[in-house]
């Protein structure tokens, strides 16, 4: 769902920056259901089709 989306892209955004006082503990995994690589989505490196759009697994 959409809240959950918003969440774990603004726990994986504070998590690529070190900052005072920072508790991982905290924050937590990231869901990893939610937050992937590109190359987990896309079928290929260039993840271009013939028609130019990504193509998704």
């Amino acid at each position: 769902d959409k809240k959950r989306a918003r969440l774990e892209a603004m726990r994986y955004v504070l998590s690529q920056f070190d900052y005072p006082s920072k508790d991982e503990a905290v924050v937590g995994e990231l869901d990893s259901l939610i937050v992937r690589s590109a190359s987990h989505v896309f079928e290929d490196e260039s993840g271009d089709s013939p028609d130019g759009f990504p193509v998704v697994k």
